[in-house]
């Protein structure tokens, strides 16, 4: 009858009890975590020939292979940026140059080209060697990640456009030309009802009659960049329209409903997208990264996503409805992965992201609150949602029941607010790198 308190005192003694850490120790978590983030984008997501980045990593493979996503340049763009701001990548400003030339026709590599329509759209995934797109993306060209690409060149070209000396670097003209090489204004669909295509068909950029979104999701970036883009060109006109009455105003944006908390989402559908969407909204609009009242709508839904796991009975440090690789019971072959899109109204596999979580940092930092930071600490500690890759740490998408599980692949647009949120809440760089410097 007295062994198992016997077991019990031994247990105790051999597991380290863990103090709750100081701010300073989480200060240290935190720097330790974004420099390996963006690591893994220069050493792992980048192609070193062209400079351009793959749409997702095999955790833990050294032989990677696959297709680039131009979405996940515009972030490798970003981590170069950051990279440079904290001294990781000392060479940051000439692999921005090479990314940059090469997706602009002007690259070292033979044979290098990415095919563009008649207004700069880029097609979403192509092979990081010769810039051709697979057979089953070649008719499409995408807006959101061409708007995503077109961020990450704004930034990187700002960037490094204020550290010049004497005049600006190459880095920053390529970034620059880059991101006013789109007419962004073809993307909105109807200014006044503040309809965005989704995608366009071939180079002469064939419409389609249903694919169209409509405020609020990740979209809302376009009529950002359309509006600057009039802005730059003296052009005022309907895209300027569609972004003063449909989306500049966070205060005036669809709301929805949903557990007591005022959304925002598609109120025509009673929709709330996941996280990521305001996220991308906060990080890679400078509107909105400067705006107060973005940032309490963003508190909302942090709050409503907290709520969605403790109804699920999920410990309070393990939360973030996003997207990415998640595993889940297929009936007949038993547990399998696939890509998955987590939302308040759609969780069905019950995965968790700490890359959402730390996408909500900038949150807690203008409260001057380290909630977030300690939850993402003691999921480190506790190896829950903990990965390696190569060597780096990182967390990652796991199963919010099971959190020892893992996921085999990182999908380096999914993987972004990992690295966004953490780079916001550090001293050295703050959300005022993304108000000073996003498009």
């Amino acid at each position: 009858m007295r062994l198992l308190p016997l077991l019990a005192l031994i247990v105790s003694l051999a597991t380290p009890a863990h103090a709750d850490p100081s701010e300073a120790e989480l200060r240290v978590f935190a720097d330790e975590r974004l420099r390996e983030a963006i690591l893994i984008y220069d050493r792992h997501f980048r192609v070193a020939e062209t400079g351009q980045y793959l749409d997702a990593l095999t955790i833990d493979d050294p032989r990677q292979r696959g297709l680039s996503s131009i979405a996940a340049t515009g972030m490798g763009l970003i981590s170069l940026a950051l990279g440079d701001a904290l001294g990781v990548i000392p060479d940051a400003e000439a692999k921005a140059e090479a990314t940059l030339a090469h997706l602009l026709g002007e690259g070292a590599t033979p044979g290098f080209h990415t095919e563009r329509s008649k207004s700069g759209w880029f097609r979403h995934w192509f092979d990081p060697m010769t810039g051709q797109p697979p057979n089953s993306n070649r008719e499409k060209f995408s807006t959101i990640d061409t708007a995503i690409l077109g961020a990450g060149a704004a930034i990187a070209s700002r960037w490094f456009g204020g550290k010049a000396g004497e005049g600006p670097s190459k880095a920053a003209l390529l970034g620059g030309q880059l991101a006013s090489s789109v007419d962004w204004t073809t993307a909105i669909r109807d200014p006044d009802k503040g309809t965005i295509h989704l995608v366009f068909y071939g180079k002469d950029e064939r419409p389609t009659e249903r694919v169209a979104t409509i405020p609020f999701d990740e979209y809302a970036l376009l009529p950002c960049m359309a509006a600057r883009y009039e802005h730059d060109m003296a052009r005022i006109s309907g895209a300027t329209k569609a972004w003063r009455e449909r989306f500049e105003t966070p205060a005036d944006l669809p709301m929805v409903s949903y557990g007591g908390y005022t959304l925002l989402g598609k109120s025509p559908t009673k929709s709330i997208p996941s996280h990521f969407t305001h996220q991308f909204g906060l990080y890679l609009c400078g509107a909105y990264a400067a705006d107060g009242t973005y940032l309490d709508e963003m508190r909302e839904l942090m709050r409503a996503d907290r709520d969605w796991f403790a109804k699920h009975d999920i410990p309070a440090h393990l939360w973030g409805l996003g997207a990415g690789s998640e595993l889940f019971d297929d009936p007949e072959r038993g547990e399998r992965q696939r890509y998955g899109v987590s939302r308040l109204m759609k969780n069905e596999a019950v995965t968790a992201s700490p890359a959402i979580m730390a996408g909500f940092l900038p949150v807690e930092e203008a409260a001057g609150e380290t909630a977030i930071l300690r939850q993402l600490h003691t999921l480190w500690i506790r190896g829950e949602c903990r990965y390696t890759h190569q060597g780096l740490g990182f967390l990652w998408r796991c199963p919010a029941k099971s959190p020892e599980k893992r996921v085999t692949r990182l999908e380096g647009i999914d993987f972004s607010t990992w690295m966004l949120g953490l780079a916001a809440a550090h001293p050295q760089i703050g959300l005022r790198f993304f108000r000073e410097n996003a498009y």
